[in-house]
């Protein structure tokens, strides 16, 4: 039996045009003046897609909205992105905490007002609902996320899986991937599988030998640079996978 951790965004799902109007209606919330209309406009999403594989958590999201409003350039977001958001925060009086809570009851107003629009901003990607129902019911699956936990399990109950709440770590437990898949480890899990996105995270898991005995694959068709992608291939610790091979996986 294999145990999988799933990253959520980028692997099973793809959410950065949900992303983008949330952050959108959480930025009317702060800077209303400073917005031409409460609805993202296409041209913003579209600036937003292109900077989106530099996110790490989505609460940065609406930061990274501002940084557009600012014309910062791709550097600002490639290079610099923390300090740009510790700027803003303590230029609003904000801090990560409050971030996060005006971010996640802007999720919460629209899924409260229109809950079928907010499932279907999302999109996941081809096969990969049937791919994931097939290893629930052949092996042990856990998803970890910077999502909050209870967005990802609403998301996967709208594609009709009903996916345990325990088996989900998001940003409400605080730790980094690669400490959870040492305490799976210690927990007796075996032959794991950690398929990710974000090249930083799997490096991370790459630098720790408690790690040495995980599986790392890299998610060619979530929201990496060509760059990263690049990185990702000439690293003989990490096995990258196009989408096909990733729903195989978890078939096999």
């Amino acid at each position: 039996m294999t145990f999988f951790a799933l990253d959520f965004d980028g692997v099973l799902c793809d959410s950065a045009a949900e992303t983008a109007a949330s952050a959108w209606k959480c930025a009317w919330e702060l800077w209303s003046e400073l917005l031409e209309t409460q609805q993202i406009p296409e041209e913003m999403t579209d600036q937003f897609l292109r900077v989106r594989p530099y996110l790490e958590t989505g609460w940065q999201s609406v930061l990274m909205l501002r940084m557009l409003l600012e014309k910062q350039p791709l550097s600002a977001f490639q290079n610099e992105l923390e300090q740009n958001c510790q700027r803003l925060l303590q230029d609003n009086g904000l801090d990560t905490a409050s971030m996060i809570r005006k971010f996640a009851q802007s999720r919460d107003q629209w899924i409260r007002v229109d809950l079928h629009g907010w499932l279907y901003s999302h999109r996941f990607y081809p096969g990969s609902i049937a791919a994931l129902r097939k290893a629930m019911e052949q092996h042990e699956v856990r998803i970890l996320t910077t999502k909050q936990e209870r967005f990802a399990q609403l998301l996967l109950q709208g594609q009709g899986i009903d996916f345990p709440e325990n088996k989900i770590w998001g940003l409400e437990a605080k730790r980094p991937k690669e400490d959870l898949l040492e305490e799976f480890i210690r927990n007796g899990a075996g032959d794991i599988c950690f398929v990710e996105d974000r090249l930083e995270t799997l490096l991370r898991a790459v630098a720790r030998p408690q790690l040495a005995r995980v599986r790392l694959y890299y998610a060619l068709w979530g929201y990496g640079t060509e760059a990263e992608k690049q990185r990702a291939q000439a690293n003989p610790a990490i096995t990258c996978l196009e989408l096909a091979q990733f729903n195989q996986l978890l078939q096999a």
